[in-house]
């Protein structure tokens, strides 16, 4: 006989007289950085960032199930296999840990490519989190950022499971004690994404650094100390990739808080109420300024974080 049972977010259908779950359904949620400064550079090309993390409403959907292989597969079929970071990192905690079972893994991915809003390092949270479940590995959440940030510098972020404040290359987690900004948030992305390497790239080619130079604000606005919208990377991706520009402007007409995350291409703007935030959903796309928007608030935390404690503190696996 089948059992389906839900608890801290995590869908599980199970056999009643088995102890391991058939299959987890796991979210793994968007991210937003309040703001980003860039504050150095390191010897191996790597910048060093002071940034701010805040999870929203958006999730992909991560499917997880014992498996003797490692298998993944994604509703973007591009990403299937070793494509997918997932199955990278995946690979790689198996090699760390001397484990020799797999999983099979399924993304139904609905956060946008190149959006700025960490998609992929979020999946590979969520991947890492349900390997240490099945594979029944001990570690703490410091070994895990350890662990994951060579693979990509947004996977702390997630896996420390609260709204918080980097330093580093992204690996220095702090829990962000400043309130979230009050609104609707409406996500928008003009047509076409910008690699993150590119931009960094095109950044470094401007040559500025936080501490050397007055910061560019892009209707930046602090709030209990909190540089709102203040992205030092925002001039470079506008410049190559010009409709960021363009839809960024029209969103200032609806909110007097509009930035872009991360290295792009994804523009935030809070709205006062869901009203408000259609309008802006209405406007950008009649005139076909941005090919994806999304209308949320924020998360509280990582839906997935009393789950991930759980595991932290070595209970035993009862399948949910």
């Amino acid at each position: 006989m089948y059992l389906l049972t839900c608890e801290h977010g995590v869908i599980v259908l199970s056999l009643t007289n088995k102890q391991l779950p058939l299959v987890w359904v796991l979210p793994a949620p968007a991210k937003v950085n309040l703001h980003l400064w860039v504050t150095g550079v390191l010897a191996d090309g790597r910048h060093t960032l002071d940034t701010s993390f805040a999870y929203v409403a958006l999730y992909d959907t991560v499917h997880v199930e014992p498996a003797s292989v490692l298998c993944v597969r994604c509703s973007t079929p591009s990403l299937n296999g070793e494509n997918n970071l997932v199955y990278r990192v995946l690979d790689a905690l198996r090699q760390r840990y001397d484990v020799s079972d797999g999983l099979d893994v399924y993304i139904d991915k609905k956060i946008p490519a190149e959006a700025g809003l960490g998609g992929g390092s979020s999946d590979a949270a969520t991947a890492i989190m349900a390997a240490c479940r099945l594979w029944h590995i001990h570690a703490s959440m410091a070994e895990l950022i350890a662990f994951a940030t060579p693979w990509g510098a947004d996977i702390p972020c997630f896996l420390f499971a609260q709204s918080s404040r980097a330093s580093g290359v992204g690996e220095c987690l702090q829990p962000l004690h400043q309130a979230l900004p009050e609104g609707i948030i409406c996500l928008a992305r003009p047509g076409g994404g910008v690699s993150t390497g590119a931009v960094f790239q095109a950044f470094d080619q401007d040559c500025v650094l936080t501490q050397e130079v007055p910061l560019v604000s892009v209707r930046a606005a602090s709030q209990q100390g909190l540089p709102i919208g203040e992205n030092m990377l925002q001039a470079s991706a506008e410049r190559l990739l010009p409709a960021l520009s363009v839809l960024l402007r029209r969103m200032r007409e609806h909110s007097d808080y509009v930035w872009m995350s991360g290295s792009g291409s994804s523009c935030i703007a809070l709205c006062a109420n869901q009203e408000s935030a259609q309008q802006l959903v209405n406007d950008v796309t009649e005139h076909a300024l941005a090919d994806w928007t999304w209308c949320t608030r924020w998360l509280n935390h990582h839906p997935l974080r009393y789950w991930m404690n759980n595991n932290h503190q070595h209970r035993p696996n009862n399948g949910a």
